[in-house]
This record gives C-alpha cells, structure tokens and sequence, in this order.
C-alpha cells in the first residue's frame, strides 16, 4: 500500500480531484482500500461496473496491491462456462470444455491473452455454440449429428460458418462425433485489391510528413497504414522492442521481418524510444517500457477500435489504404514475406499474387 500512497500523492492533483468527481472509479477504490483483509480480484470484481472495476484493478496491479491477473483470459473463461453450462446435453458439455482445454494447449505465444485472440475465440465460440443450438433443436448431440444437419446450418449461418473447422475436425478425432465434413471458406472475401489511395489518405499522410506538432506515434500510424498497409490491429500490439535505428535507418520488426522504414521516420522513432508516458491511466502518469502504443489499463496496449478512430480524426480510411498498398507490396516482394509483413496466412497473399498476375496492367 504504501507504494500506492506515494504514487497518488505525487499525482497531478487536478487528475485526482477529476477521478473524485467522476464518483463510479474513485468509489470502487476507497471500498477496495477498506477491504477487512487481503483484497482478492474476486472481491474487487464485487465492488462496481466492469469499467470502474477495471481502472482500480489496472492502478492496484501496477503497485502491487494486487497480483497481475491475464484479464481478457479470465473474462473469455467465466464467459464460456456459463455458455456450456446452458447446453442441454452433458456430452456437448464435456466435448466443448475438452475443446477449449486442448485448444489453450496448443496455443504458441506466450504471455497474457491480448484483446484480439479473446475477441476471436469468443467468436469461434459463438459460432461452435450456434451449431450445437442447432443441433439440439433437432433433439441431436453432437455425438449423433447428421452431415445433413451441419449442412442445414451452414445454409443459414453467418458467412465465418467456416470458422467451426478446428472444432469439428477435433471431434472427428477425439471420437466426440462422426467424420463430418466441415464447411469450406467461403469464396469471396469482401476485399477488393488495388483501387485508388484516396484524397483523404493522401492529405493525412502528406500531414504526417511535415506537421512536426502530430503526435510521433500518430505519424508513425498513419504512415504504416497508408504506405504499407498493415493493419490497425498489428500496429496497436507494437512493442517497443520492434522499433530500431540500425546504421541511421530506423525500421520496424513485423514478426521475422524487419521494414525499413522512410527517412523522415527517423526522429519519430527515436523520440518514442525515449520514453511514451501512459496519461489516460487511473491514478496519473506512468513510465511505459513495453507498448508502442499504450492502453490506459496496466500491461495492455491500446484497443484497435481506439488507434483506429484516432486514425479516422486525421481523414485515414484504414480499409482503402490496405487494399490500395496490398496491391503494390504483393507485386513487388515474394507472398511469404507479404504475408508476414501484412499480418495474413501465407495462402492468402499467393491468391491475392495470382489475382494480380491473371489481370491486364492498364498504363
């Protein structure tokens, strides 16, 4: 505790007085400090809203009050308990916890679950359960279910259908259910290669080039969205260990795959390697060592809703400025290294290559 007294005492006092008067977090905290006892997450989950609770938690974890909990994780598992627990039969029951089991087994990266793996599973989830629904309202289980029946499901169900692949292909071998055949990808994407950069995109970035007031990480967003097309969500999961000036060319490390990056990047990247403070966090400023692009709560960078709408402020379409820099990259370096520089599967990026090559270049 007594790291946290001297933390708040050194904290802006209008920052405090402005958590006084939102009530909801400033509450949740002064009932988590008169706890009886050791606080535990269960017991801070019990004192306010989601929201409130989370800005304690992040403030109470840092200094140690509270032990450091994988949040996204445990949300996603409350979540799917309660979901298997309303599945009528027992066998769907088990064959769907044995799923998630084997399935967090086999997950590579290590550390705490990020927002965007939890937001994926959970809809991989949805989508498992939707079918299991349907298998039950035929008075099926999974154990019993009919090629005909996921076929019927699949007519109806939401285009990402395919996403139950794993899943299925994992009961066939673990004997939960028969060899069904798992819907296949849907053929069209939705997404349209090429296409003019746009006004818009092509103002902001021209801003984040010679505005020398922007932000150096919002240049540097901009500029990785617009010329390079990587996603928003790659680009708010930046560390700062991905960032280097190597030989006086700074670049950025997309998996194996080092960019290099404009010359005018250079003094962007070298001021966010001196230091990114984290403002928005409960309880003041703080030092960020690890996020390229900090999240308000601790250990967390920021959400890709939120760079993306910071993005949209400065006229950025991230959409358009993919598919416009995907078209250029894909011609001109091999579909492996574009699928590590862009984020995508190595499948991918060589469809996306013989969609170019099979279409005439009109100069």
């Amino acid at each position: 505790m007594a790291n946290l007294r001297r933390h708040l005492l050194k904290a802006d006092p209008q920052y405090i007085l402005r958590l006084i008067k939102s009530k909801a977090a400033w509450t949740v905290l002064e009932a988590a400090l008169a706890s009886p006892g050791t606080l535990t997450h269960e017991d801070l989950d019990a004192l306010g809203t989601p929201r409130a609770v989370s800005q304690v938690r992040s403030l109470l974890v840092e200094h140690a009050v509270l032990p450091a909990r994988d949040e996204y994780a445990h949300r996603l598992r409350v979540w799917t308990t309660t979901q298997i627990a309303l599945l009528p039969y027992s066998s769907d029951q088990l064959a769907l916890r044995q799923f998630v089991r084997w399935r967090q087994q086999r997950r590579t990266r290590p550390g705490p679950l990020t927002n965007i793996t939890a937001a994926n599973d959970k809809r991989e989830l949805r989508l498992i359960l939707d079918l299991i629904h349907h298998l039950n309202a035929s008075d099926q289980a999974l154990s019993t279910a009919s090629q005909e029946l996921l076929d019927q499901w699949v007519v109806q169900a939401p285009s990402e259908a395919s996403r139950v692949r794993r899943f299925l292909r994992w009961s066939a071998k673990s004997g939960t259910s028969g060899p069904l055949i798992p819907p296949s990808f849907a053929g069209a994407t939705g997404f349209n290669l090429g296409g003019s950069l746009g006004a818009n995109n092509e103002e902001a970035l021209q801003r984040a080039l010679s505005d020398d007031t922007l932000n150096p990480r919002t240049r540097l967003a901009i500029v990785l969205t617009i010329v390079y097309g990587i996603r928003v969500h790659r680009i708010a999961a930046l560390r700062l260990e991905d960032l280097s000036i190597k030989e006086g060319t700074a670049g950025v490390h997309l998996g194996t795959v080092r960019l290099e990056l404009p010359a005018a990047t250079t003094p962007w990247i070298t001021a966010i390697l001196a230091g990114v403070p984290v403002k928005r966090r409960f309880g003041g400023s703080i030092p960020n060592t690890t996020w390229v692009y900090p999240g308000y709560q601790h250990g967390e960078h920021q959400l890709p809703s939120s760079l993306g709408a910071t993005l949209r402020t400065y006229g950025v379409s991230p959409i358009t400025a993919h598919q416009s820099a995907t078209a250029g990259i894909i011609t001109q370096i091999p579909p492996a290294v574009a699928a590590r520089i862009l984020g995508v599967s190595l499948t991918t990026t060589a469809g996306w290559q013989r969609l170019i090559s099979s279409q005439p270049t009109y100069r």
